[in-house]
Order: C-alpha cells, then sequence, then structure tokens
C-alpha cells in the first residue's frame, strides 16, 4: 500500500538533518520605500512568530521544539538585535536570500548557519512571514577559519624568512665589497707594480706570466662584483627602485639579446622603501621566466607608482604560457611570485595567449607612500 504524499512529506520535514521552520507574522505588513522600514522591523520582531519547526532545527540552538514555537525575532536574536534587524531588510528587499550567519545556543555558545529563507507573502502582496530550511556549519567554518590562519601564519613566516634572507644578502653583499673588494684592489695594485718592474728586467716568458696573473686578477676582481650585484645590487640602495628596474631590464636585454620596451613613471619615488626588495625580485623572477620558459624576441618592462598604486608589467612576444601551466604546481617561479605578492598586500595577475605572449602584472596599494 503507498504511503500517503502528506505522510510522505511530513517524514521529511521530522526526519531531516537540515533544519526547517515558518515563521508568521501576526498581521501582515507592507515593504517597500513608501513604509518606514525602521518601524516595520520593529513591528515584525516583537509579531513574527515560529509556528512550525523540526528537531534539526531545535537542536541548532540547544532546545526542545515546543521551546521554539512562538518565540519571537527579538526573543531569538537578542544578542544583536541591530545586525539581525539588517538580514531580515535584506530578506524583505530581495523575497529569498542565502547567507551564513552568526548565532547564539540557548546557553550562548556561538553557532555557523548556513540558510536559505524566502518570503511567503498574502493575496494582496504583503509580507505574512518568511520560511526557511538551514544547516549547522560551526565545524566546517571553524576548520576553514584554522586552514586559513595557517596559510596567513605561514606566509607571515614566508615574508619574515624573506626578509630575513633579504638582509643577509645584503650584509654579505656589503662585507664581500667592502672587504674583499678592497683587498683585490691592493693586490691589483702590487701585481701591475711588479709587472712593470718585470717587463724592465725579466725573461719574456716571466714578464708574459706577470701579465697574465694581472689579467686574471681583473677576471677575479670582475666575478666579485658580479657577485655583489646578484647579492644586492647597489643601484637599489644608492638610487631607488624606479632606477634599478631601469638597470636590470637593460642588463638583461644585453645578455639575452632581446629587444627591450621599458616605460618607468615615478616621478615622486627616491628613496627605497619596504616594498623596493621585493618588488625588484619579483622583476628578477619575471624575466628569469621570460629567459628560460617564452622563446620570446622582446620583452616590455613597465613600472608606474603614485600616491595610492604601485603597478609593474613584464610581457613578452613569446609562446604563451597556457592554462595547465597556470594551474600546475611544478612552477616554484609561479608560486614565489604569487607568494611575493600577497606578503606585499598586493595581487599578482599572470596571461597568456597562445603565439602572442604573457603577462605579469603587479598591482599593490600605496596609501601611505609619501608624495
Amino acid at each position: 500500500m503507498a504511503v500517503p504524499y502528506e505522510r510522505l512529506l511530513q517524514l521529511f520535514f521530522t526526519q531531516s538533518l537540515d533544519g526547517f521552520f515558518i515563521m508568521m507574522i501576526d498581521e501582515p505588513v507592507e515593504w517597500g520605500a513608501h513604509v518606514d522600514r525602521d518601524a516595520v522591523l520593529e513591528y515584525v520582531f516583537h509579531h513574527q512568530r515560529i509556528t512550525i519547526a523540526n528537531d534539526a532545527y531545535a537542536s541548532h540552538y540547544g532546545v526542545r521544539v515546543k521551546q521554539l514555537i512562538g518565540k519571537t525575532p527579538a526573543a531569538l536574536y537578542a544578542h544583536d538585535i541591530a545586525l539581525s534587524k539588517a538580514g531580515w531588510g535584506r530578506l524583505f528587499d530581495n523575497g529569498a536570500i542565502h547567507v551564513e550567519t552568526d548565532e547564539r545556543r540557548a546557553d550562548g555558545t556561538p553557532i555557523r548557519i548556513e540558510g536559505h529563507y524566502m518570503c511567503v507573502y498574502d493575496a494582496d502582496g504583503r509580507i505574512s512571514g518568511h520560511l526557511g530550511i538551514q544547516r549547522d556549519i560551526t565545524n566546517r567554518h571553524r576548520t576553514q577559519e584554522e586552514v586559513a590562519r595557517s596559510r596567513e601564519e605561514l606566509r607571515a613566516l614566508a615574508a619574515k624568512l624573506e626578509t630575513a634572507r633579504e638582509e643577509e644578502r645584503t650584509r654579505i653583499a656589503h662585507q664581500v665589497h667592502d672587504e674583499l673588494g678592497q683587498a683585490l684592489t691592493g693586490l691589483k695594485l702590487d701585481l701591475a707594480w711588479m709587472e712593470q718592474r718585470l717587463a724592465q728586467c725579466a725573461p719574456p716568458d716571466v714578464t708574459a706570466r706577470g701579465r697574465n696573473v694581472l689579467a686574471r686578477m681583473d677576471r677575479l676582481m670582475e666575478a666579485v662584483r658580479q657577485i655583489v650585484t646578484e647579492l644586492r645590487p647597489s643601484v637599489l640602495d644608492h638610487l631607488g627602485l624606479p632606477a634599478a628596474i631601469e638597470w636590470q631590464a637593460q642588463d638583461f636585454a644585453s645578455r639575452t639579446g632581446l629587444a627591450l620596451d621599458l616605460e618607468i613613471a615615478a616621478p615622486n619615488e627616491h628613496a627605497t622603501d619596504e616594498l623596493s626588495s621585493p618588488v625588484f625580485r619579483m622583476l628578477q623572477e619575471a624575466l628569469t621566466n621570460v629567459a628560460r620558459h617564452a622563446n620570446a624576441t622582446r620583452v616590455g618592462v613597465t613600472y608606474r607608482r603614485d600616491a595610492r598604486l604601485l603597478s609593474l608589467d613584464v610581457s613578452d612576444n613569446g609562446r604563451g604560457i597556457t592554462a595547465n601551466e597556470l594551474r600546475g604546481t611544478n612552477s616554484l617561479g609561479l608560486l614565489s611570485l604569487r607568494e611575493r605578492a600577497i606578503a606585499c598586500g598586493g595581487t599578482l595577475e599572470i596571461t597568456g595567449t597562445p603565439g602572442r605572449g604573457t603577462t605579469v602584472s603587479l598591482r599593490v596599494p600605496c596609501p601611505h607612500w609619501p608624495s
């Protein structure tokens, strides 16, 4: 024998794991631009009552169903009337809403609710109440918050480690430049003096050996200068980020043979600040990706900064990064770029068009940058 349709609905209502309820207003209310919204909500909060609810709905608040029947919004949401009225207003404006809200159980403990709510109207179009289905997502929400907090902590740690690494690079660069550089310069002067003396009296083979040692010393000093530059370009500290970007872009074009389109517009930027190092490192990473993967013949670097926004764009005319490469987890370079951008409080967008190239766009708000 078939179960009556009404009985099936009743079983679904009573045994559902989701909370169902209906709240009706003592007298239907009009809603719109022509009414006093605050007055209507005040009336609703004291004259709308729970008429039907299931056990799942009651369990959300740690009570029995019979304890909820007849309850008004003013009683249910006494912990935050203003926020609750705002939610009612959005529901009445739209006729239906899907929201997540922070509520309270009967014992005062917090609960996170996800719900879908719909208005009920009478024949004259007035609101006579609303019905809803909701679920307790407190554990899920807490887990999401913990994951988000862990991500923020990891990013903060990564940013701190990167800052420490940059400071160590700067210290080593200065030490190599000041101590090793001076020592090598002294040695070169001595070798040059010896080479001149040997040229006057020593056999040709000894003189040739002296010239060879002096040439090797020149190559050694050039290698040391290159190491110092890679550790921390002096132009970044002495002339600021725009000059460092110009130097890096031109040096990259010179080393790779790529044509360069360079545009820098930062008229008020003279000194370095906390953004200088990470932005410069992002430029280096982006250019490295162009050299390794783009198969390009031209690269463009555009840097702009005003009182509100720092923007850096690195583009090429190469093969174009693919969607799979953007989604992939194998590219530490892209991951490094994104994490650096987030650590700066900015955003990074990477777009590619097959056969037409790739563009890396960095945007960082600068609300406190002095003009």
